[in-house]
């Protein structure tokens, strides 16, 4: 797999993890449950770690035990 899929499929990994996330709060939100600024901020922050530990292991494939493209070739 090339490049190229590789930054693909990580662009769809993480437009994936935001809609999820969006898609809880809209949820949260439909129910009554109305959460903490904080607690948003604090999740926003934990999806932008994410997002670059995809994207590090998508540029450095070595960095982490588990490889999610594949051996790099």
């Amino acid at each position: 797999m090339g490049l190229f899929e590789r930054v693909i499929r990580a662009l769809l990994y993480l437009c994936v993890i935001a809609l999820c996330f969006f898609l809880i709060l809209w949820v949260l939100g439909q129910l009554g449950i109305a959460l903490p600024s904080m607690v948003i901020v604090i999740l926003k922050v934990m999806f932008v770690l994410i997002a670059i530990l995809i994207l590090v292991r998508l540029f450095w494939p070595l960095v982490g035990g588990f490889n999610l493209w594949g051996d790099p070739k």
